[in-house]
């Protein structure tokens, strides 16, 4: 039975049917012989004795015994008739065993396959019965299967990428904008109060070209980015007391409407560095923009570097971070379901690990008895 599953179907149909052929051809012999043996024993035993005395001679001649009595005459209709009966049904049975050993179960596999695909449903195996042309079906099928999972997780994954992506590029600007805005209502206000010098304004309008650079250049790394791990480090030569200050202008803006307190301490020699200031820049005011939303009343930024690394700590005095968040880190989209704030992504501090990363760092994120505190770390490069 094995033998003929694994034959191919052309040769297994003919097999099958020469099988039940041979045994009809059998049968017809075994019944002609039957119906010869039966109708010799009718004779034998007397029952078409004729007495042929009686007759005329043109009677004797005519009268044959075998053509008259209807039992004789229905052997020899058997006779005629049982082989092209068991022929017929040698060919009709040969069909249903090919149909249950051959046909039945891959077709019952390969529709119930298809109907699945069509749905969508792509979370199971196309099993091969045999070695035969249906299996050989049934293994494309399940090529055509697990092509069509890869392609369906392959795609779901760059829509996670693109949904992470987007939800960075919207987390990311709004600090920027925040700092532009607040530029602009500095000025205007100087304006109107008759206040404004050439050296504020000079220094306001420094402020807004490089946030406005930083800006463009933000969005053509996100445009050619396909996800975020693909954001390159771009280091620079930057001045230490310098990148301090820009920090601590920059900074104080986002803070200014929030009503809390800010308090920045520096510390360090005061040289140049080899490092990628937007990384630092963007991992600062996500760390901080963080702080000051649970903070109660003060946020605390030490910014630091010795020998080759750069050290951020931000605290608050707020509620600290959830379970789940120490938990799991910082991971895309994860966000503290008690939070009273959800029109967040969750995406802040996904970022700051990934920023950290790119600068051969890392985030360690930990409760202090006072609140939250983050701590981003940075390797300081050489050039």
């Amino acid at each position: 039975m094995e033998r003929i599953r694994n034959m191919s179907l052309k040769k297994s149909f003919f097999t099958i049917t020469i099988l039940f052929l041979t045994v009809a051809f059998m049968l017809s012999i075994a019944s002609i012989a039957g119906c010869v043996a039966l109708r010799d024993s009718f004779f034998k035993s007397g029952q078409f004795t004729v007495d042929f005395g009686s007759l005329s001679t043109d009677m004797k001649t005519q009268y044959t015994p075998l053509n008259n009595d209807w039992r004789i005459q229905a052997l020899n209709v058997l006779q005629l008739i049982l082989p092209i009966f068991f022929v017929i049904l040698s060919l009709f049975l040969a069909d249903i065993f090919f149909y249950r050993i051959k046909l039945k179960k891959p077709l019952s596999v390969l529709q119930r396959s298809a109907e699945r695909i069509q749905g969508q449903d792509l979370d199971f195996t196309v099993k091969k019965y045999a070695d035969d042309e249906l299996g050989t079906l049934c293994t494309a099928f399940e090529t055509m299967r697990t092509e069509l999972l890869k392609n369906n997780q392959e795609l779901w994954r760059q829509m996670e990428e693109r949904k992470r992506l987007n939800a960075a590029f919207s987390h990311d600007l709004r600090n920027p904008v925040t700092v532009l805005k607040g530029s602009a209502k500095i000025l205007q206000k100087a304006l109107e109060q008759d206040s404004l010098t050439v050296e504020n304004a000079k220094d306001t309008i420094s402020l807004i070209t490089q946030y406005t650079g930083r800006i463009e250049t933000y969005v053509e790394a996100m445009t050619s980015a396909q996800k975020l791990e693909e954001l390159k480090c771009s280091p620079q030569t930057v001045d230490w007391r310098t990148l301090c200050n820009y920090l601590e202008n920059s900074l104080s803006i986002i803070s200014k409407n929030t009503g809390k307190k800010f308090n920045l301490s520096c510390h360090g020699e005061d040289r140049q560095i080899w490092i990628d200031p937007y990384i630092l820049q963007n991992t600062a005011e996500n760390l901080i923009d963080n702080a000051l939303r649970y903070a109660r009343k003060l946020v605390w930024v030490h910014f630091s570097y010795e020998q080759d690394r750069i050290v951020l700590e931000v605290s608050d005095d707020g509620p600290g971070f959830s379970s789940i968040i120490l938990h799991k880190g910082a991971t895309p989209f994860l966000r503290d379901d008690n939070a009273t704030e959800q029109e967040h992504f969750g995406m802040g501090l996904y970022i700051c690990r990934l920023l950290c990363e790119k600068h051969g760092g890392n985030l360690t994120l930990e409760n202090t008895p006072t609140g939250a505190k983050a701590i981003a770390a940075f390797h300081i490069l050489k050039p």
